[in-house]
């Protein structure tokens, strides 16, 4: 089944939740930029409805089990990162490379689609058939980090995506991670599901997945890692049992 095109009499679905998705991150970063539907409509005009990098055509077709099974669904990619979704900053790719670039850039990502060319040649899809607009879930793929838990793999907010508000929330003084968790969750409109998964070792995805952001920012000592912007000043017993890391903004301007 093809794709409905965004410029559709009728917006389809995806479109619909990936712009969604867009200014629900951009808000979650604190950006007051916005992302439209013809922003979107844009982007697909420029890429002729194929993957701006790949030339792949879109589809829905169903792959595995997972919250990410829909590898050639059109998806956001901002072309720089630190800017937010906004028209002359996103471009339609395939899900499946927007995974891939996420975590390394688009050169390794063209290095194996090259090889793996060089060695298969084409071949068909064995996929289930692609759903119709309305079945279509609210999962939009847009810059994530994938996760692999007890209930599948999940789609996270890309951590640098999540310093900003981290650092906002400590502007009104320190929290603990605990409590940090939960509004990061809330901002960026995680699903319940998402809230209770677990790594292989027992730990929550999503607090882990925080834990690191706050890496990238804590001060360590000796000057080692992390940006210096945050510091762990202690902790106290969670709610939840065990304990919580309680953070707050360094006192001393942080410099490059």
């Amino acid at each position: 089944m093809p794709i409905v095109p965004p410029d559709s009499e009728r917006p389809p679905k995806w479109a619909q939740v990936l712009v969604n998705a867009a200014n629900t991150r951009n808000r979650a970063r604190e950006s007051a930029e916005t992302y439209s539907l013809a922003d979107l409509v844009v982007a697909w005009r420029v890429c002729s409805g194929r993957c701006a990098v790949s030339g792949l055509p879109f589809g829905l077709q169903v792959f595995g089990d997972g919250q990410a099974r829909r590898p050639f669904a059109p998806s956001l990619d901002r072309i720089d990162r630190h800017l937010p979704y906004r028209g002359d900053n996103v471009r339609l790719v395939v899900s499946i490379a927007n995974f891939a670039m996420n975590a390394w850039g688009e050169e390794p990502l063209l290095q194996l689609a090259s090889a793996m060319h060089s060695r298969h040649k084409d071949i068909r899809s064995s996929a289930r058939p692609a759903p119709s607009d309305g079945d279509l879930d609210s999962v939009a793929t847009i810059d994530t980090e994938l996760v692999e838990t007890d209930v599948g793999t999940l789609t996270f907010p890309p951590r640098p995506d999540m310093h900003r508000p981290l650092l906002s929330l400590l502007r009104s003084g320190p929290r603990s991670s605990r409590e940090l968790e939960n509004l990061l969750a809330e901002q960026f409109q995680l699903t319940i599901q998402m809230r209770k998964a677990m790594l292989r070792n027992g730990c929550p995805a999503w607090r882990n997945h925080v834990a690191w952001a706050l890496v990238d920012l804590v001060r360590h000592k000796g000057g080692r890692g992390g940006t210096g912007q945050i510091e762990r000043v202690g902790s106290e017993p969670a709610s939840d049992g065990g304990t919580t890391g309680i953070y707050r903004l360094t006192s001393e301007p942080v410099t490059s």
